[in-house]
């Protein structure tokens, strides 16, 4: 079947079409007050550095990191090694405004587009106004300032944060006595020429260098900064001063535009519009987060990002939930190249995923991860300790290098990296499986994460039959004959069912029920974020339904990400009002002035996945369809995206107006066929493709606009309803009293 509209209008939408700067205007985060708060600063960063401002007392403090700067110690008795000790995160240090006089008014506002924060401080003697952003693709931070009456000899102070584990400074007590015996020296500060240097050697071997030069021109001031890590002082004070030189040589204009040029590329990969001003604002910002918090050539996103804290129990990687969420929005929003960084380091550290594994003669084939880790996934998992014992948690990560594969329809890193990584991952499951008399395969005591153990844990049953099916959809579509392919079959055909409970749904594992409040769904993967089980099974519906509400029922320990993934799984069942009022709850409850989370410390995912589920909203795929606008809330009548990515390497735009579906664009980049569910009366379509030719669909299932839709390479198809206004994706229009209400207003 196939049918061409010749009188529409050929317009392919892209996010170009959008207004950036003034869709960004009624976002940008807006301070009339500024507070001593590290969740209520402005936050700039560029994957490698970052600048935290806030105050300090009656001054003003620009709190500076680096994401790569850690201890770096290594035992030559590895199995002594403690991650958040001799692998922490480390606190670098701030500078301070120090105002002339008595401070009597402030403002400041952080310019999402531009990433740029600018500001005034007006005192009894005079004002200080300043801009400052960490430059997007090089390694400085930027202040300048503009001064009036006597403010004009503002002092500028730098206070070195003590190179020590955070966990340490913050109080807890498991640090190895190693650790504490043998500090690292205390920093050195010198002026040296036209540069002003703090030098830190670490035990570790490595040293890192704050460096920064003050230009002074009547009454501004140009202040450059850098952070280096060298394998040498010499190195990385060579290099520090050299990085300077090379930024203070271009005109501060020059730099300034260099440094937005970036930025101005990167938001239009995908444009979303939801009915609701705050939570647009707080999607946007995560997506303004995201870009301070990595690139494609930088490092795995810790929990600080690059706004490290002296006091935290959080100073690592966290494997168990954390790197999860906070690469689940990236996939959706097309910003896919932002996580290769994760998937080069699970392929580069390769040994040490082996050394994971306690039991020495599996490491022949199997990989694993522990809880916490460095850079280096160096992470054992103890066999012997089992409230840590979570085996599962590679196998999540290798779900998101899944969608990674599969979203760019990248079939050599599919075939060449992730599925030799799913086979060891899997492996693991394999070597633990047991046999009992019931015929099926069991699996021994492991934990779910962040509540208790149990055998056959849910947490592990999921992530493994996700891994089995896996493996053998791509042995079977790539027709690789792979010799384990009949072990697979055998393990997830005989594979024990998962532990459940009449009345309360999902059980943790067997004989271990939810009887508490659990603040992580670990023992409801299989609904979200795997799908396997769906609300296209109505065998499942009332078990799916039931395991949400008592988990949601004893909210005493529930946090910020108990919302995110209760909101997708509302999502996953079409009930965008339920959806939307758990991300309220977050936002409202949890969320800080400056959009960070934090749970004792600073942790980074949850605001993340809460732009994850956001996107579930409006677009989800699972069960080998596409969905568009599965769960939007009946008060946002109007809806639109952009440039959304999908399975298959599909970026698909919609708008939605009076509560219908009126405009779908598909654009092609592989080929292939598309199965997307239009919820469009299917009697009414036009369905064409941009510069002519026929399109060849079938209509699957008239009740939901189910089609099937067979692409070429470049294809862009679009769908219309004949008896509707075709308006396309654009912003929703929101009131002026509800905009920038992120900040402190």
């Amino acid at each position: 079947m196939w049918l061409f509209n010749e009188l529409h209008a050929q317009k392919t939408i892209t996010p170009q079409d959008i207004n950036w700067e003034v869709f960004f205007n009624q976002h940008d985060l807006v301070w009339n007050k500024i507070t001593p708060d590290y969740y209520a600063g402005a936050i700039m960063g560029n994957g490698l550095l970052g600048n935290s401002i806030y105050k300090e007392g009656d001054n003003y403090k620009f709190h500076i990191g680096r994401v790569d700067v850690t201890e770096g110690r290594m035992p030559a008795d590895k199995s002594q090694y403690r991650n958040l000790y001799d692998g922490a995160r480390l606190p670098i240090g701030y500078f301070l405004i120090k105002p002339v006089g008595t401070v009597l008014s402030e403002n400041m506002r952080l310019n999402l587009w531009d990433a740029t924060t600018t500001g005034a401080i007006t005192t009894d003697k005079g004002k200080i106004s300043f801009k400052s952003y960490v430059h997007s693709t090089r390694d400085i931070i930027v202040l300048e300032t503009d001064t009036e009456g006597k403010e004009t000899v503002f002092q500028w102070d730098w206070n070195a944060s003590k190179a020590i584990s955070p966990r340490y400074t913050f109080g807890n007590k498991d640090y190895p006595q190693e650790y504490i015996d043998n500090p690292n020296p205390d920093v050195k500060i010198y002026t040296d020429g036209e540069y002003k240097l703090s030098v830190q050697n670490l035990k570790g071997g490595k040293t890192y260098v704050v460096a920064w030069q003050e230009i002074k021109k009547g009454s501004s001031r140009r202040i450059t900064i850098t952070i280096t890590h060298e394998n040498t002082e010499e190195l990385a004070i060579s290099k520090a001063k050299e990085t300077i030189d090379s930024a203070t040589k271009e005109a501060s204009s020059s730099l300034e535009n260099s440094h937005k040029q970036w930025w101005h590329a990167y938001y239009p990969a995908s444009f979303a519009s939801f009915g609701n001003t705050k939570i647009e604002s707080f999607y946007w910002i995560q997506q303004y987060k995201l870009g301070c918090l990595t690139r494609p050539d930088k490092y795995i996103i810790d929990l600080q990002g690059p706004w490290a804290m002296e006091k935290t129990p959080w100073p690592a990687i966290w494997m168990n939930l954390n790197v999860q969420l906070t690469y689940s929005p990236l996939f959706t929003a097309n910003r896919t190249e932002m996580s290769e960084t994760l998937w080069k380091s699970l392929n580069d550290n390769l040994e040490h995923l082996s050394e994971n594994v306690s039991v020495e003669e599996w490491r022949k084939d199997a990989i694993v991860m522990g809880r916490s880790t460095s850079y280096h996934l160096y992470s054992r998992l103890d066999i012997n300790n089992k409230p840590v014992y979570e085996v599962g948690n590679l196998t999540w990560i290798l779900y998101y290098y899944y969608q990674y594969c599969m979203y760019l329809y990248d079939e050599n890193e599919l075939l060449k990296k992730f599925y030799p990584l799913l086979k060891k991952s899997i492996a693991y499951y394999e070597h633990i499986k047991e046999k009992r008399e019931d015929g099926k395969y069991h699996l021994p005591e492991t934990a779910s994460p962040e509540y208790k153990t149990a055998k056959d844990c849910n947490y592990d049953l999921a992530l493994l039959q996700w891994g089995l099916k896996t493996l053998l959809d791509i042995n079977e579509a790539y027709k690789l004959n792979d010799q384990k392919a009949s072990v697979w079959e055998d393990f997830k055909g005989n594979l024990v069912n998962y532990p459940t409970d009449s009345e309360k749904g999902f059980m943790i594992g067997e004989d271990v029920n939810l009887t508490g409040s659990h603040r992580h769904y670990s023992h409801l993967m299989m609904i979200y974020p795997l799908y396997l089980i769906n609300w296209d099974q109505p065998e499942n519906r009332a078990l799916i339904s039931k395991s949400i509400a008592h988990w949601q029922g004893m909210p005493s320990y529930l946090q910020g990400y108990s919302f995110t993934g209760s909101s997708s799984m509302y999502s996953m069942m079409g009930d965008g009002e339920r959806a939307v009022i758990q991300l309220q709850k977050l936002i409202d409850k949890y969320i800080q002035p400056n959009t960070l989370y934090k749970e004792t410390g600073p942790v980074i995912e949850t605001p993340l996945a809460g732009a994850a589920s956001l996107q579930d909203l409006y677009l989800q795929v699972w069960n080998g369809k596409i969905r568009i606008f599965p769960a939007v809330p009946t008060d946002w009548p109007q809806a639109s995206f952009i440039n959304f990515r999908t399975e298959g390497a599909f970026l698909v735009s919609a708008s939605r107006e009076g509560g219908k579906t009126v405009f779908i664009q598909i654009k092609s980049e592989k080929g292939g066929l598309c199965r997307i569910q239009t919820a469009m009366n299917t009697d009414n379509l036009s369905i064409y493709k941009i510069g002519g030719g026929k399109v060849h669909f079938s209509v699957i299932d008239k009740s939901t606009g189910l089609l099937e839709i067979k692409t070429k390479e470049g294809d862009i198809v679009q769908i219309i309803d004949k008896t509707l206004k075709t308006i396309f994706p654009k912003p929703v229009k929101h009131l002026k009293s509800e905009q920038n209400t992120f900040g402190i207003n």
